[in-house]
């Protein structure tokens, strides 16, 4: 597979991007017996409204609302080679492990099985394939013949989109690697709370049958961290970052819940304060369950930024009561690190 600095983009065959284009994944050689399994976010669409408003430069330099990335191109996912998935930086915790990058073009947080019809705003009918579960199947197999053999460590991470996702397709991995003991879960930026997740997840995503028997509540990440738990080694360590005024999920969490895109003190109240409720259930409720809370970079309209692995400057700068955020994932290697930001959790 070449260089152990260097990623290899796979193609994979008959599976597609929300917009049809070809799919594929990264993977990066490594030099010790160590394997990270990564999964990306960007957005999701839940609606024909969502559908209709993907991401897009010319949309994003327009400051247009758009909810989706519906393709990754060979520039993005280069872009995207930063912070954890940095191959060169000796500081990146994972930098010399072999590694498997899973893109997210599907809209459907890597978990969706279905064509959903909508018409675009000219009326001309159009497809958004949320194919999330039949890409990551299909990733999974590359990953059985990239890595043969039992890792010393196994993690499974996720970004946003991609922290829902990794949750639900963990049981999956850890199949692969029957024998390996030692498995880390790190899930960052995730959380919205919504009464209409039932219904995204059942009859828009059309999800596997497992997932959907589990997600029955407001709270989508506390349901697929309850089905991980429940399907993963009861060794399993739980790691799990948010920012507590995040912008991004504030702004979803308000389209969601109120129709519109809009940050404000009523959002950011609902966002934070549901936030620190799941985190405490999930605290009460997760064996080796561990949380990075932070209001680092907070800014004048009050919100935090959304991702920190992809910025080495808060990734490895301490963030959150004088603890580096790399430092902390670096310690769930070996054990359930301390939490960090409990401030925030007893007020």
């Amino acid at each position: 597979m070449g260089s152990t600095q260097k990623w290899n983009r796979q193609l994979l065959e008959g599976c597609v991007s929300s917009n049809g284009k070809p799919y594929s994944i990264e993977l990066k050689k490594g030099s010790i017996n160590k394997l990270h399994v990564n999964f990306m976010g960007g957005g999701a669409s839940w609606s024909e409204e969502t559908a209709r408003k993907p991401m897009t430069i010319q949309g994003i330099l327009m400051k247009k609302e758009g909810f989706y990335i519906p393709h990754v191109s060979p520039m993005m996912a280069k872009l995207g080679q930063i912070g954890l998935l940095s191959a060169k930086d000796k500081r990146n915790p994972f930098h010399n492990w072999h590694v498997l990058n899973i893109p997210y073009s599907t809209a459907d947080f890597h978990i969706g099985a279905n064509d959903f019809h909508y018409k675009d705003d000219s009326g001309k009918e159009k497809v958004l394939h949320h194919s999330g579960a039949k890409n990551v199947a299909a990733a999974l197999e590359v990953l059985k013949n990239f890595f043969v053999g039992t890792p010393d460590i196994l993690v499974i991470s996720g970004v946003s989109a991609g922290a829902f996702g990794c949750l639900a397709h963990a049981p999956a991995i850890k199949k692969i690697y029957p024998n390996c003991e030692n498995i880390v879960m790190y899930t960052e930026g995730a959380h919205i709370r919504s009464p209409i997740w039932p219904e995204v997840i059942n009859e828009v995503w059309k999800s596997d049958s497992d997932l959907v028997a589990y997600t029955e509540s407001k709270d989508l990440i506390f349901d697929l961290f309850r089905y991980a738990r429940d399907n993963m080694p009861t060794s399993t360590r739980f790691l799990h970052s948010v920012s507590v005024w995040d912008e991004a999920l504030v702004q979803f969490m308000s389209k969601m819940n109120h129709g519109k895109t809009e940050i404000s003190e009523q959002t950011l109240q609902e966002f934070h304060i549901t936030l620190i409720e799941v985190v405490k259930k999930l605290k009460a409720e997760i064996a080796n369950y561990s949380y990075y809370l932070t209001d680092y970079g907070k800014k004048k309209d009050g919100t935090t930024p959304h991702i920190f692995s992809g910025s080495p400057k808060m990734l490895y700068g301490k963030m959150q009561d004088g603890v580096a955020l790399a430092d902390w994932i670096s310690q769930g290697f070996v054990k359930s690190p301390e939490d960090v930001g409990v401030g925030f959790v007893k007020h």
